[in-house]
């Protein structure tokens, strides 16, 4: 067993945050998502607990993949994806050039405006190089800190997908990215053997909440789904700002 689960407090934060992540990833595509690294953040490194959520993820992605593949808008992730990759090498090359605190504190301040300013959406998914904008930054992000959603997620709601076709395009995206960050996570040294031991130990917890997730989004009408990732989205940007300060 790695010594991190000998701690009742990192075992709660873990067990609670991931249950959320699933839920969030299945059910509102990661409008909540970013809580898992900020939350184990308080118990270990934040490089660290970032490489232990990354296989979580991935397992995620493939499940909700699995589920609502039907629905995929395949020509809306490869129109951002390249983008997002794009993303991924600069946040390479990134790392340890700016502080997480920085970083979360911009991701939460563009989160805020934009989720509580409705009008600017239609903005936002049509104005020039949105994708490239939007795609490059959930890269970066979401190397960094795990925190892609809620800049992915403002181009996707401003694009006003259906419900579903969002879920799917979203979780494909991401499924992607996640693989594509194996590579730098490998390079940085990030693939500690207890590390992937705690990610193994987290799947069950995965399972669960992209399965409960999944049941919510069935009982939500297309207005409340907007609605609630609008809500999450909000929420996310608050938490982050809230870490940042805390950590400063």
């Amino acid at each position: 067993m790695p010594e991190l689960f000998y701690s009742p407090l990192f075992c709660f934060l873990a067990v609670i945050g991931v249950i959320m992540t699933g839920i969030s990833k299945s059910g509102f595509a990661g409008g909540a998502g970013v809580v898992a690294v900020p939350l184990l953040a308080l118990v270990m490194p934040l490089p660290q607990a970032a490489a232990l959520m990354l296989p979580v993820l991935i397992f995620m992605d493939i499940k909700i993949i699995r589920e609502y593949r039907a629905h995929v808008n395949y020509k809306e992730v490869f129109k951002i994806l390249p983008a997002a990759i794009l993303g991924i090498v600069l946040a390479g090359f990134m790392m340890g050039s700016f502080s997480d605190e920085a970083l979360m504190i911009l991701l939460a301040v563009i989160s805020i405006v934009f989720s509580a300013w409705k009008s600017l959406l239609p903005i936002l998914g049509n104005m020039p190089g949105a994708a490239w904008l939007w795609g490059a930054i959930s890269g970066i992000t979401s190397t960094l800190i795990h925190a892609g959603g809620p800049p992915i997620n403002l181009y996707f709601m401003a694009r006003q997908l259906p419900k579903m076709s969002w879920l799917a395009t979203v979780a494909v995206f991401f499924g992607v990215l996640n693989i594509v960050k194996i590579v730098p996570y490998f390079f940085l040294g990030q693939w500690q053997q207890d590390v992937l031991i705690s990610s193994a130990i987290l799947l069950p917890f995965a399972w669960l909440g992209v399965k409960l997730g999944k049941d919510i989004q069935h009982n939500l009408s297309e207005e409340k789904f907007m609605l609630v990732c609008r809500v999450l989205l909000f929420g996310s940007g608050v938490m982050l700002l809230i870490k940042a300060f805390l950590n400063l």
